[in-house]
Protein backbone atom coordinates (compact mmCIF):
# COMPACT_ATOMS: atom_id res chain seq x y z
CA UNK A 1 0.00 0.00 0.00
CA UNK A 2 0.94 3.74 -0.42
CA UNK A 3 1.80 5.86 2.64
CA UNK A 4 3.89 9.43 3.51
CA UNK A 5 6.82 7.95 5.48
CA UNK A 6 8.51 10.36 7.43
CA UNK A 7 12.12 9.27 6.94
CA UNK A 8 13.97 12.04 9.03
CA UNK A 9 13.23 15.73 10.13
CA UNK A 10 11.75 17.42 7.53
CA UNK A 11 11.99 14.55 4.85
CA UNK A 12 8.27 12.85 3.51
CA UNK A 13 8.48 10.56 1.44
CA UNK A 14 5.50 8.75 -0.63
CA UNK A 15 6.57 4.90 -0.27
CA UNK A 16 5.15 1.38 -0.65
CA UNK A 17 5.35 -0.57 2.63
CA UNK A 18 3.44 -3.85 3.29
CA UNK A 19 -0.13 -3.93 4.00
CA UNK A 20 -0.90 -4.04 7.78
CA UNK A 21 -2.80 -6.97 9.28
CA UNK A 22 -5.00 -6.11 12.56
CA UNK A 23 -3.62 -7.75 16.05
CA UNK A 24 -5.89 -8.80 18.55
CA UNK A 25 -8.71 -5.71 19.30
CA UNK A 26 -7.82 -4.05 16.41
CA UNK A 27 -9.08 -3.42 12.81
CA UNK A 28 -7.90 -2.19 9.30
CA UNK A 29 -9.50 0.74 7.91
CA UNK A 30 -10.02 1.30 4.19
CA UNK A 31 -8.77 5.56 4.80
CA UNK A 32 -11.31 7.64 2.42
CA UNK A 33 -9.92 10.80 4.08
CA UNK A 34 -7.21 12.08 6.85
CA UNK A 35 -6.98 15.24 8.09
CA UNK A 36 -3.92 17.19 8.39
CA UNK A 37 -2.90 18.86 12.06
CA UNK A 38 0.02 20.62 13.04
CA UNK A 39 0.50 18.13 15.03
CA UNK A 40 1.59 15.75 11.92
CA UNK A 41 3.82 19.00 11.10
CA UNK A 42 5.65 19.63 14.25
CA UNK A 43 6.51 16.13 14.35
CA UNK A 44 7.90 16.44 10.59
CA UNK A 45 10.15 19.67 12.26
CA UNK A 46 11.20 18.18 14.66
CA UNK A 47 9.35 19.91 17.58
CA UNK A 48 7.76 16.39 19.00
CA UNK A 49 10.25 13.54 19.58
CA UNK A 50 8.86 10.21 17.52
CA UNK A 51 10.74 7.49 16.76
CA UNK A 52 11.40 7.66 12.71
CA UNK A 53 10.97 6.51 10.46
CA UNK A 54 7.00 7.39 10.73
CA UNK A 55 3.77 7.07 8.85
CA UNK A 56 2.17 10.65 9.99
CA UNK A 57 -1.65 11.13 9.92
CA UNK A 58 -3.85 10.64 12.92
CA UNK A 59 -7.45 12.18 11.62
CA UNK A 60 -8.31 9.26 9.68
CA UNK A 61 -11.86 7.60 8.97
CA UNK A 62 -12.90 4.81 6.41
CA UNK A 63 -14.19 1.35 6.06
CA UNK A 64 -13.68 -1.47 7.98
CA UNK A 65 -11.66 -3.48 5.77
CA UNK A 66 -10.46 -6.53 8.18
CA UNK A 67 -11.09 -6.83 12.14
CA UNK A 68 -8.44 -8.57 14.10
CA UNK A 69 -9.29 -11.54 16.80
CA UNK A 70 -12.02 -10.50 19.48
CA UNK A 71 -13.48 -8.44 17.58
CA UNK A 72 -16.98 -8.58 17.18
CA UNK A 73 -18.76 -5.01 17.64
CA UNK A 74 -17.34 -3.59 13.97
CA UNK A 75 -18.12 -5.75 10.49
CA UNK A 76 -16.44 -5.01 7.16
CA UNK A 77 -17.53 -2.29 5.12
CA UNK A 78 -19.36 -0.39 8.38
CA UNK A 79 -18.13 3.41 8.20
CA UNK A 80 -15.87 4.37 10.76
CA UNK A 81 -13.94 7.39 12.36
CA UNK A 82 -9.98 6.86 14.23
CA UNK A 83 -10.31 8.71 17.21
CA UNK A 84 -7.15 9.93 18.68
CA UNK A 85 -8.42 9.39 22.35
CA UNK A 86 -8.04 5.38 22.76
CA UNK A 87 -8.86 4.48 26.73
CA UNK A 88 -6.97 1.59 27.83
CA UNK A 89 -10.47 1.19 30.17
CA UNK A 90 -8.45 -0.27 33.36
CA UNK A 91 -6.45 2.69 34.59
CA UNK A 92 -7.60 4.95 37.57
CA UNK A 93 -8.52 7.97 35.07
CA UNK A 94 -10.55 5.66 32.58
CA UNK A 95 -12.31 4.34 35.80
CA UNK A 96 -13.10 8.11 36.43
CA UNK A 97 -14.39 8.85 32.86
CA UNK A 98 -11.82 11.04 32.34
CA UNK A 99 -10.60 8.87 29.16
CA UNK A 100 -9.05 12.01 27.30
CA UNK A 101 -6.41 11.49 29.72
CA UNK A 102 -6.20 7.93 29.64
CA UNK A 103 -2.40 7.03 31.54
CA UNK A 104 -1.48 4.61 29.27
CA UNK A 105 -2.84 6.61 26.21
CA UNK A 106 -0.04 8.96 27.13
CA UNK A 107 2.53 6.00 26.81
CA UNK A 108 1.73 5.01 23.60
CA UNK A 109 0.78 7.75 21.24
CA UNK A 110 4.01 9.36 20.66
CA UNK A 111 5.83 5.66 20.98
CA UNK A 112 5.56 4.37 17.75
CA UNK A 113 4.18 0.97 18.55
CA UNK A 114 0.70 -0.24 19.19
CA UNK A 115 -0.74 -0.35 22.78
CA UNK A 116 0.54 -3.76 23.20
CA UNK A 117 3.83 -2.72 22.19
CA UNK A 118 4.12 -4.17 18.95
CA UNK A 119 4.67 -2.79 15.61
CA UNK A 120 2.29 -3.15 12.96
CA UNK A 121 4.05 -1.55 9.97
CA UNK A 122 6.66 -2.62 7.60
CA UNK A 123 8.46 -1.99 4.28
CA UNK A 124 10.21 -5.64 2.90
CA UNK A 125 10.39 -6.88 6.72
CA UNK A 126 11.90 -3.89 8.27
CA UNK A 127 9.76 -2.22 10.88
CA UNK A 128 8.29 1.39 10.23
CA UNK A 129 6.86 3.12 13.27
CA UNK A 130 3.21 4.44 13.51
CA UNK A 131 1.51 7.44 15.32
CA UNK A 132 -1.41 7.56 17.40
CA UNK A 133 -1.48 3.59 16.86
CA UNK A 134 -3.48 5.21 13.83
CA UNK A 135 -1.16 6.22 11.16
CA UNK A 136 -3.94 7.31 8.46
CA UNK A 137 -1.67 9.06 5.78
CA UNK A 138 -2.00 5.81 4.19
CA UNK A 139 -4.28 3.70 2.23
CA UNK A 140 -4.80 1.48 5.10
CA UNK A 141 -4.34 1.84 8.92
CA UNK A 142 -4.86 -0.44 11.12
CA UNK A 143 -5.87 1.25 14.95
CA UNK A 144 -7.05 -0.05 17.72
CA UNK A 145 -10.65 -1.36 18.84
CA UNK A 146 -10.77 1.42 21.53
CA UNK A 147 -10.04 4.17 18.96
CA UNK A 148 -12.33 3.15 16.63
CA UNK A 149 -15.74 5.40 16.44
CA UNK A 150 -19.20 3.49 14.21
CA UNK A 151 -20.43 6.91 12.18
CA UNK A 152 -23.59 7.39 10.40
CA UNK A 153 -24.09 5.79 7.44
CA UNK A 154 -25.28 8.74 5.47
CA UNK A 155 -22.49 11.25 5.93
CA UNK A 156 -20.47 12.21 3.65
CA UNK A 157 -16.85 10.96 5.39
CA UNK A 158 -14.51 13.66 4.00
CA UNK A 159 -16.22 16.01 5.70
CA UNK A 160 -15.59 14.58 9.00
CA UNK A 161 -12.07 13.51 9.48
CA UNK A 162 -10.64 16.30 11.55
CA UNK A 163 -12.65 15.00 14.38
CA UNK A 164 -10.59 12.98 14.85
CA UNK A 165 -8.41 14.92 16.52
CA UNK A 166 -8.69 18.92 15.83
CA UNK A 167 -11.89 19.92 15.08
CA UNK A 168 -12.96 17.89 18.18
CA UNK A 169 -10.67 19.69 20.02
CA UNK A 170 -11.97 22.84 19.46
CA UNK A 171 -15.97 21.75 20.26
CA UNK A 172 -14.76 20.12 23.21
CA UNK A 173 -13.61 22.83 24.40
CA UNK A 174 -16.28 24.70 24.29
CA UNK A 175 -19.16 22.31 24.78
CA UNK A 176 -17.18 20.13 27.18
CA UNK A 177 -14.62 21.43 29.18
CA UNK A 178 -15.62 24.66 29.87
CA UNK A 179 -19.50 24.77 28.02
CA UNK A 180 -20.66 27.85 27.36
CA UNK A 181 -23.75 29.22 28.82
CA UNK A 182 -26.73 30.73 26.76
CA UNK A 183 -25.87 34.48 26.94
CA UNK A 184 -22.26 34.87 27.59
CA UNK A 185 -19.71 36.48 25.96
CA UNK A 186 -16.90 34.71 24.75
CA UNK A 187 -12.81 35.22 22.98
CA UNK A 188 -11.09 32.58 21.21
CA UNK A 189 -7.70 33.40 20.52
CA UNK A 190 -6.45 31.47 16.93
CA UNK A 191 -8.74 31.57 14.15
CA UNK A 192 -7.75 28.57 12.42
CA UNK A 193 -9.57 24.86 11.99
CA UNK A 194 -9.42 24.50 15.70
CA UNK A 195 -10.04 28.12 17.07
CA UNK A 196 -13.18 28.34 14.39
CA UNK A 197 -14.61 24.93 15.84
CA UNK A 198 -14.44 26.11 19.13
CA UNK A 199 -16.50 29.50 17.93
CA UNK A 200 -18.85 27.36 16.34
CA UNK A 201 -19.55 25.14 19.67
CA UNK A 202 -19.92 28.36 21.55
CA UNK A 203 -22.45 29.56 19.21
CA UNK A 204 -24.09 26.57 19.16
CA UNK A 205 -24.48 26.31 22.72
CA UNK A 206 -26.15 30.08 21.94
CA UNK A 207 -23.37 32.26 23.34
CA UNK A 208 -24.28 36.28 22.91
CA UNK A 209 -20.86 37.57 21.55
CA UNK A 210 -18.07 35.44 20.21
CA UNK A 211 -15.10 37.58 19.61
CA UNK A 212 -12.08 35.89 17.44
CA UNK A 213 -8.76 37.24 18.04
CA UNK A 214 -5.55 36.40 15.20
CA UNK A 215 -2.58 38.04 13.30
CA UNK A 216 -3.87 37.05 10.11
CA UNK A 217 -7.08 39.14 8.75
CA UNK A 218 -8.33 36.49 6.59
CA UNK A 219 -8.89 34.07 8.73
CA UNK A 220 -11.01 36.45 10.88
CA UNK A 221 -13.01 37.10 7.60
CA UNK A 222 -13.08 33.25 7.39
CA UNK A 223 -14.74 33.47 11.04
CA UNK A 224 -17.44 36.22 10.28
CA UNK A 225 -18.00 34.51 6.88
CA UNK A 226 -18.65 30.71 8.27
CA UNK A 227 -20.46 32.31 11.38
CA UNK A 228 -18.57 31.68 13.93
CA UNK A 229 -17.46 34.84 14.97
CA UNK A 230 -19.78 38.00 16.04
CA UNK A 231 -16.73 40.73 16.43
CA UNK A 232 -12.85 40.06 15.27
CA UNK A 233 -10.21 41.61 16.94
CA UNK A 234 -6.14 41.98 15.14
CA UNK A 235 -4.19 41.65 18.58
CA UNK A 236 -2.02 44.85 19.38
CA UNK A 237 -0.19 45.75 22.63
CA UNK A 238 -3.81 47.02 23.62
CA UNK A 239 -5.51 44.02 22.59
CA UNK A 240 -6.62 43.49 26.37
CA UNK A 241 -8.64 47.09 26.38
CA UNK A 242 -9.79 45.98 22.98
CA UNK A 243 -11.75 42.70 24.05
CA UNK A 244 -12.52 44.80 27.24
CA UNK A 245 -14.26 47.24 25.77
CA UNK A 246 -16.35 44.69 24.18
CA UNK A 247 -18.18 43.52 27.74
CA UNK A 248 -20.44 45.08 29.80
CA UNK A 249 -18.65 47.53 31.72
CA UNK A 250 -15.42 46.62 30.43
CA UNK A 251 -15.38 43.50 33.11
CA UNK A 252 -13.99 40.87 30.93
CA UNK A 253 -15.71 38.05 28.77
CA UNK A 254 -16.88 34.73 30.37
CA UNK A 255 -14.93 32.53 28.76
CA UNK A 256 -11.47 32.48 26.97
CA UNK A 257 -10.08 29.86 24.87
CA UNK A 258 -6.83 30.40 24.13
CA UNK A 259 -5.97 27.98 20.56
CA UNK A 260 -2.49 29.36 20.35
CA UNK A 261 -0.55 28.26 23.40
CA UNK A 262 2.19 30.62 24.48
CA UNK A 263 3.10 32.28 27.53
CA UNK A 264 2.21 35.53 26.31
CA UNK A 265 -1.25 34.38 25.50
CA UNK A 266 -2.52 32.35 28.28
CA UNK A 267 -1.41 36.15 30.34
CA UNK A 268 -3.84 37.32 28.08
CA UNK A 269 -6.68 35.61 28.78
CA UNK A 270 -6.22 35.76 32.10
CA UNK A 271 -6.40 39.76 32.06
CA UNK A 272 -9.18 39.81 29.61
CA UNK A 273 -11.42 37.65 31.38
CA UNK A 274 -14.07 38.96 34.07
CA UNK A 275 -13.62 37.75 37.93
CA UNK A 276 -15.42 34.20 38.04
CA UNK A 277 -14.81 33.46 34.07
CA UNK A 278 -12.72 30.88 32.67
CA UNK A 279 -9.57 30.79 30.46
CA UNK A 280 -9.22 27.62 28.78
CA UNK A 281 -5.84 26.36 27.48
CA UNK A 282 -6.68 24.85 23.94
CA UNK A 283 -3.03 24.95 21.94
CA UNK A 284 0.12 24.36 23.02
CA UNK A 285 3.70 25.60 20.87
CA UNK A 286 5.58 23.33 22.67
CA UNK A 287 5.78 20.69 25.59
CA UNK A 288 8.26 23.31 27.85
CA UNK A 289 5.75 26.36 27.87
CA UNK A 290 5.14 27.72 31.22
CA UNK A 291 3.52 31.50 31.75
CA UNK A 292 2.96 33.43 35.38
CA UNK A 293 -0.84 32.93 36.83
CA UNK A 294 -1.55 36.29 39.11
CA UNK A 295 -2.66 35.55 42.42
CA UNK A 296 -5.16 38.00 42.63
CA UNK A 297 -7.30 36.60 39.59
CA UNK A 298 -7.55 33.20 41.58
CA UNK A 299 -8.85 35.13 44.97
CA UNK A 300 -11.18 36.49 42.58
CA UNK A 301 -12.30 33.05 41.43
CA UNK A 302 -11.16 33.19 37.74
CA UNK A 303 -10.72 29.25 36.72
CA UNK A 304 -7.65 28.30 34.53
CA UNK A 305 -8.44 24.95 32.62
CA UNK A 306 -7.06 23.16 29.91
CA UNK A 307 -8.55 20.17 27.51
CA UNK A 308 -6.93 17.42 25.74
CA UNK A 309 -8.71 16.72 22.54
CA UNK A 310 -11.86 18.60 23.57
CA UNK A 311 -12.18 16.32 26.95
CA UNK A 312 -14.50 13.90 24.43
CA UNK A 313 -15.85 10.75 25.05
CA UNK A 314 -15.17 9.74 21.37
CA UNK A 315 -18.05 7.29 21.34
CA UNK A 316 -20.56 9.44 22.79
CA UNK A 317 -19.54 12.44 21.81
CA UNK A 318 -18.86 11.84 17.97
CA UNK A 319 -21.34 10.63 17.13
CA UNK A 320 -23.70 13.56 18.88
CA UNK A 321 -21.23 16.47 16.49
CA UNK A 322 -22.12 14.56 13.62
CA UNK A 323 -25.81 14.59 14.23
CA UNK A 324 -26.08 18.06 14.91
CA UNK A 325 -23.70 18.79 11.75
CA UNK A 326 -26.35 16.87 10.12
CA UNK A 327 -29.09 19.20 11.31
CA UNK A 328 -27.14 22.66 10.46
CA UNK A 329 -26.73 23.64 13.94
CA UNK A 330 -23.06 22.77 13.84
CA UNK A 331 -21.75 23.36 10.70
CA UNK A 332 -17.89 22.02 11.77
CA UNK A 333 -17.89 20.85 8.00
CA UNK A 334 -17.44 24.02 6.43
CA UNK A 335 -14.07 24.37 8.35
CA UNK A 336 -12.45 21.98 6.15
CA UNK A 337 -11.58 23.78 3.12
CA UNK A 338 -9.17 21.84 0.76
CA UNK A 339 -8.05 18.43 -0.04
CA UNK A 340 -5.20 16.94 -1.48
CA UNK A 341 -3.92 14.08 -3.11
CA UNK A 342 -1.84 11.80 -1.06
CA UNK A 343 0.98 12.68 -3.79
CA UNK A 344 0.63 16.05 -2.68
CA UNK A 345 1.01 15.48 1.08
CA UNK A 346 4.09 17.69 1.06
CA UNK A 347 2.39 20.91 -0.84
CA UNK A 348 -0.27 20.45 1.54
CA UNK A 349 2.15 21.00 4.81
CA UNK A 350 3.92 23.75 2.58
CA UNK A 351 0.63 25.34 2.41
CA UNK A 352 -0.78 24.78 5.90
CA UNK A 353 2.73 26.38 6.94
CA UNK A 354 1.79 29.42 4.72
CA UNK A 355 -2.03 30.08 6.06
CA UNK A 356 -3.38 28.87 2.26
CA UNK A 357 -6.53 27.17 3.95
CA UNK A 358 -8.22 26.51 7.39
CA UNK A 359 -8.58 22.80 7.75
CA UNK A 360 -7.45 20.51 4.89
CA UNK A 361 -7.45 16.70 4.63
CA UNK A 362 -6.16 13.99 2.44
CA UNK A 363 -8.20 12.30 0.17
CA UNK A 364 -8.42 9.10 -0.92
CA UNK A 365 -10.99 7.45 -3.03
CA UNK A 366 -13.96 6.73 -1.16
Amino acid sequence: MKAAVCTAIDTLEIQEIDLPEPGPQELRVRIVAAGICHTDLSVMRGNFEVPMPVVLGHEGCGYVDKVGPGVTEFNRGEPVLCSIIMPCNACPQCDRGALSVCERWFEVAFSGVMPDGTARLKRNGAQINSFFCQSSFAEYAVVPLSGAIKVRGDVELRKIAGLSCGISTGLGASMIRAPVEPGAIVAVLGAGGVGIACMLGARALRAKRVIALDNIPSKLDNALSLGAATDVIVPTPDVVEDILSLTPNGAGVDYFYDAVGASSTMEMGMAATRNGGTVCAIGIMRGDIEYNVPLRGLINEKIITGTNGGSIVPRRDIPRFIDLMMMNELPFDRITDRFYPLEGINQAFADLESHQFTRAAILFEE
